[in-house]
């Protein structure tokens, strides 16, 4: 989900995240070849070397692994929460053929976790995700209700509708939450994303548990694959969720102090 700024904030993820982040180092360096070429030399190795190594499984599933470790023997015991709490990852929108938004395959990821953890505990669900400002635009977090009942026949008990970033929605599901005397709580999001997540929830005065899922990492005893060493779509949109996640980090420090 996007800050307060969203659109600034989806230009700079563009701009330093995969494969963004190494095409423009490259063009700067190209830019700068007809001025300063030792710069540009600098600027061209860098970007090919970043462009690269975010795009191989091998690297990708390292970055991955380093924000997972807290939480791959996680086991989630289930009668000490009081609700299951889903922050939305973001939404595709329409585009032809009158097709309206749906969850982004991340949110889907989730989505299909929090309806297994339903069927084994039986607890309330609360959706959490805005993004409807804009006139007949529905939130992320009913766009989820949608799945969740038509797919998997799961009813979510509350829906928060307003928030913006993953902060934001622990703050106002905190409010939702207190009113029905709840404070224990799985929070049902990416292992890469779980500990930004539950600091946020902790912050919002929640006792909250983690639910993790969608590991990227590396599994056990690490053997290797020709395919590890060649490009794929999925090694760069690993390192692009790793990479997000450490600056997300970077810049909560920078605000806090």
């Amino acid at each position: 989900m996007f800050s307060p700024d969203g659109s600034l904030i989806v230009l700079l993820e563009h701009l330093l995240l995969p494969p963004g982040g190494g095409l423009l180092l490259l063009l700067l360096g190209f830019v700068c070849m007809a001025f300063w070429r030792s710069l540009a030399r600098i600027l061209i190795v860098v970007g090919t070397v970043f462009a690269v190594a975010t795009s191989l499984p091998v690297v990708a599933r390292q970055l991955a692994g380093m924000l997972e470790r807290p939480y791959t023997e996680i086991v989630l015991p289930l009668d000490r929460a009081d609700a299951l709490v889903v922050p939305a990852a973001g939404r595709v929108s329409g585009q032809r053929d009158g097709a309206s938004d749906a969850p982004d395959p991340l949110t889907l990821e989730r989505l299909r976790h929090t309806a297994r953890l339903y069927r084994s505990s039986a607890l309330p669900i609360l959706l959490s995700g805005g993004g409807g400002s804009i006139e007949g635009r529905r939130s992320e977090a009913e766009l989820m209700a949608d799945v969740l009942l038509v797919d998997y026949r799961v009813p979510p008990r509350w829906l928060e509708t307003r928030s913006r970033d993953t902060c934001e929605s622990a703050r106002l599901s905190a409010e939702i939450l207190r009113e029905e005397g709840l404070e224990t709580v799985f929070v049902v999001t990416h292992a890469m994303h779980m500990s930004r997540a539950l600091r946020c929830f902790r912050d919002a005065g929640l006792s909250p548990l983690p639910a993790p899922l969608g590991f990227r990492g590396p599994e056990g005893s690490v053997s290797y694959q020709p395919a590890d060493f060649l490009p794929s779509l999925d090694a760069i949109e690993t390192s692009r969720f790793a990479l997000r996640e450490w600056l997300a980090r970077l810049a909560a420090v920078l605000r806090s102090g």
